[in-house]
């Protein structure tokens, strides 16, 4: 329970503050041999800030604490200098090069006298610096290890972060150099990719090819994304050569030509290869550069890959979703029955004139969707784009007969016939889609939530109908609960002590916690007129619900009881001491439920300035009611401190419990990969970036299950951020780049759990705690696997999908597309979701009852225990200066 609260790292939402690289040693071969699978080869410390022991004892004074720069206008031999300089770094390399261009205009100049410190070992520094000329020698432990010479970098890795330097810089003679400050660098790199993000964007977005995508498909186009420079007359496309890429231009002008014939210009904007990306079909046109020209390129290939499929079946899938939203009789269909309906359709294409539904074919007999073009009938009607033909009369078995309908222009239309229809839907079409009502309905209930969709139906299936004329008592306040229902026509009236508290209509449910707990009815629910309502007996609920379920259940509808407060509170133990807060075992003197409370001292927020970050924590984590996510209470606040009041978890970490495991199974790895897969879903559905998803951020509780904790460093994203956080071990391409990211950066690291899982290391600069040689492996890429273990092509392909260098291919195609990857084949996701899957590993957990016996003995009150400790201190009224917790 030590990791759920927040470390000082965790909280800091910005660029010069990461978590630390994890600790690791040197293995070789022969003892890897003997230690797998027994233990992993890494050290089982966790990830620690460097102390006061470790730091040199070298003056401040001597470091040069604020350089004084030199106003010198840079010749072309200057930046000649720092470009052949810079490219030695593949923080620089891999910029593009007006990115570089930038970043060497705004670099300043500097002269430093003999025998003067850069940089000091065990401090920190914000500079990077070229050498241009002269010496500089480096000192560990006040030893010289190296000298550094002309057109050499200097503290590059304080361009990423702010970590203790692990040694000194220190000039041997007169040096002149270049250098630039960290806040300058990252600032002009978000810029930069910021605003061409924001330019690529409108550009992707006015392709009228892409109008029908999805906002997570416009991102993941964005995400494959490359660009072109063309000079004046060269050409970009040849008539009559294949095509697989599309243009659009960002800069200059071309012209169009077919067999020599100019046919037309095309500048900012434009765009020209759509069938290439449609059909693969060959260029029917030669497109010439005019000037010089800049053009986004997007291929075929990596669209399929990014979107899951090629272009033209998203198009149609996502034309079909939409069509079916808009349609008054198809919107209650639920994702699964759209899912399996466009898995069925046919698409087929009609030229201009011809006839695409025939005059006598009954309108019973298919469903029709224009997905492409406009179809008309002799007597003017007409359908457009995501028009559905036939649904009344599918559904309903109307056999009437159409007349001729024709293609205007070029049609693509989409048909799945009544019998695969109603086989996905079923013979009644209305209680199919009653039936997803209900099941909406059932979900949003807090006692339902951690049901399958399978377990529901089977509930709903199970549900009565009865009816209550006006006036007619339901159940009476006082009385046994023994049912619960949902209203599915009228209204009922809510009284209390004889008072009407409210009324409530269609899909509103009462009574949910008669059928777990031995409870007498709260309220006197009446009809108000004649009602009917769904009924669900409890002895029906509990020969469907297993006992193991039930007490899933219970436990989480006691962590809903918002009406606990501090005095309510007594301390039980301390669970752990962190940076900046504290967290206790607590207990409720009412209830018993047991709590963690995360409390933090005023003085501290203050001091670290994290603010924002607690009140972006408690935003998110009260979103979040999931079997699978540590659950937010409530908090509190007063004028010394502020509280998180949270789900306690009984378990061990996942850092400690894969190094008791030693190297995963296939079969135990999918196990934890899935959940968090579900988890990731979850969070990705709000807009949720977890941000610093490792083992030591995942509790495995008493069940054996993933529970994730620790959102100190979460962030709600819309679109793109560029903040570089996280833990460089497990920090994706894009994220120390500053390119800017998204939800791709927590499927880069559930690769990295998932190499470390089966391979005991992981994959990029395991035996590395310096940040800059890890950033270095991470944008090299290079996945290699060690020779002592074997796996599976499959996994492989997995783990490198995970891992690609290009965010949109890891998430490509949603979701779905990652749990249907072949590594999962087969796989019984239901049985996560009620934890009925075995787990790999079951915590041996300590008994709490005697501690918690002897704190009731005590009855010592968290509050009282906080104020005790404090003593006479006083709250600054300075630290209180604006309403940043007015929703604590």
């Amino acid at each position: 329970m030590g990791n759920c609260f927040m470390k000082k790292e965790d909280f800091l939402d910005k660029c010069s503050k990461i978590s630390k690289p994890r600790l690791s040693h040197i293995k070789s071969y022969e003892s890897m041999k003997k230690s797998y699978p027994v233990g992993r080869g890494r050290k089982s410390t966790k990830p620690k800030p460097i102390s006061a022991e470790d730091t040199i004892d070298i003056p401040q004074a001597l470091a040069i604490a604020n350089f004084t720069f030199i106003d010198k206008v840079k010749s072309s031999t200057d930046i000649l200098i720092i470009k052949e300089s810079l490219m030695k770094s593949i923080l620089f390399s891999s910029l593009a090069t007006e990115n570089q261009d930038s970043i060497i205009q705004n670099m300043k100049f500097l002269e430093v006298s003999e025998n003067q410190y850069l940089m000091v070992q065990g401090q920190t520094s914000s500079f990077f610096f070229i050498l241009v000329s002269g010496k500089a020698e480096v000192l560990e432990n006040n030893k010289r290890v190296n000298i550094i010479k002309n057109k050499n970098l200097i503290g590059e890795i304080s361009l990423v972060n702010d970590n203790f330097h692990t040694s000194s810089i220190r000039t041997m003679e007169f040096s002149s150099l270049w250098s630039m400050e960290r806040r300058i660098f990252r600032t002009m790199i978000q810029a930069i990719n910021s605003a061409e993000y924001s330019q690529n964007k409108c550009f992707i977005e006015a392709v009228p090819v892409f109008s029908v995508l999805t906002k997570t498909q416009h991102e993941l186009i964005l995400n494959s994304i490359t660009n072109a420079k063309y000079e004046n007359g060269q050409n970009i496309v040849n008539e009559d050569e294949p095509g697989d890429l599309f243009y659009i231009i960002k800069e200059g002008q071309v012209v169009c030509s077919k067999q020599g014939h100019m046919l037309r210009t095309m500048g900012i904007g434009e765009f020209f290869g759509e069938q290439a990306l449609l059909y693969g079909t060959p260029r029917t046109a030669t497109v010439t550069a005019t000037c010089f020209v800049k053009c986004l390129v997007i291929s075929r290939d990596d669209l399929t890959k990014a979107l899951g499929d090629q272009l033209s079946q998203v198009i149609y899938k996502n034309t079909l979703r939409i069509a079916f939203e808009k349609s008054k009789i198809m919107k209650n269909l639920n994702e699964r029955q759209i899912y399996e309906i466009i898995d069925k359709v046919r698409i087929s294409s009609w030229n201009k004139n011809t006839v695409a539904i025939k005059k006598g074919t009954k309108k019973d007999e298919n469903l029709y969707v224009v997905v492409n073009g406009k179809l008309e009938d002799n007597l003017g009607n007409t359908w457009e784009v995501m028009s559905i033909l036939g649904e009344k009369e599918v559904v309903k078995g109307i056999q009437e007969e159409y007349e001729d309908i024709l293609a205007v222009g070029y049609v693509d239309l989409a048909t799945i016939s009544s019998k695969d229809f109603n086989s996905i839907i079923g013979s009644n079409f209305d209680k199919a889609t009653c039936n997803n009502e209900l099941l909406n309905t059932f979900k949003k209930i807090t006692l339902f939530r951690s049901l399958s969709d399978e377990k529901l139906k089977i509930l709903i299936n199970n549900l009565q109908i009865e009816q209550y004329e006006q006036g007619k008592t339901i159940f009476t306040q006082g009385s046994l609960g023994e049912a619960f229902y949902i209203i599915k026509h009228g209204k009922v009236d809510v009284i209390i002590d004889n008072n009407l508290i409210r009324s409530i209509n269609k899909f509103n449910y009462f009574g949910e916690r008669s059928l777990l707990f031995n409870e007498l009815r709260s309220a006197t629910i009446k009809a108000h007129k004649t009602v009917l309502v769904w009924v669900l007996k409890k002895s029906d609920f509990l020969r469907i619900i297993d006992e193991h379920m039930q007490n899933m259940m219970q436990k989480r509808i006691a962590l809903q009881d918002t009406t606990v407060s501090l005095d309510d509170l007594i301390l039980v133990k301390i669970l752990g001491i962190g940076m900046i807060g504290t967290v206790y075992l607590t207990s409720s003197i009412n209830s018993k439920q047991l709590y963690a409370l995360k409390v933090i001292n005023r003085t501290s927020i203050e001091n670290e300035k994290i603010q924002d970050s607690l009140s972006l924590e408690r935003k998110i984590l009260l979103q979040l009611d999931h079997n699978f996510i540590l659950k937010l209470i409530k908090t509190f606040k007063d004028e010394k401190r502020i509280y998180f009041l949270l789900e306690y978890v009984k378990g061990e970490d996942l850092f400690d419990v894969i190094r008791n495991l030693g190297l995963l199974t296939d079969e135990d790895a999918q196990f934890y990969i899935a959940v968090l897969l579900i988890i990731l879903q979850h969070l990705h559905e709000l807009d949720i970036v977890y941000r610093d998803l490792k083992p030591e951020n995942i509790m495995i509780d008493e069940d054996g299950y993933p529970k994730l904790i620790d959102f100190g460093t979460a962030k709600i994203v819309n679109g793109r951020t560029y903040t570089l956080v996280g833990t460089p071990h497990y920090m994706a391409p894009e994220v120390i780049m500053g390119k800017g990211y998204s939800i791709s950066a927590d499927y880069w690291s559930l690769g990295i759990i998932l190499y470390e899982f089966l391979c005991g290391e992981v994959p990029f600069a395991e035996d590395s705690m310096d940040t800059y040689v890890i950033f270095q492996k991470i944008l090299e890429g290079k996945i290699l696997y060690p020779e002592y273990v074997t796996l599976m092509e499959d996994t492989k392909n997995f783990i490198e999908k995970m891992l690609s260098k290009n965010p949109a291919i890891r998430c490509g195609g949603g979701w779905e597309h990652v749990k249907s990857h072949k590594w999962f084949k087969g796989y019984d996701w239901e049985g996560l979701f009620e934890k009925n899957k075995p787990s790999p590993y079951r915590t041996m957990t300590s008994n709490l009852e005697w501690e918690i016996e002897k704190a009731f003995k005590g009855e010592k009150k968290i509050y009282e225990v906080l104020t005790s400790e404090e003593g006479n201190y006083v709250m600054r009224k300075s630290m209180r200066n604006n309403d940043w917790d007015s929703e604590f």
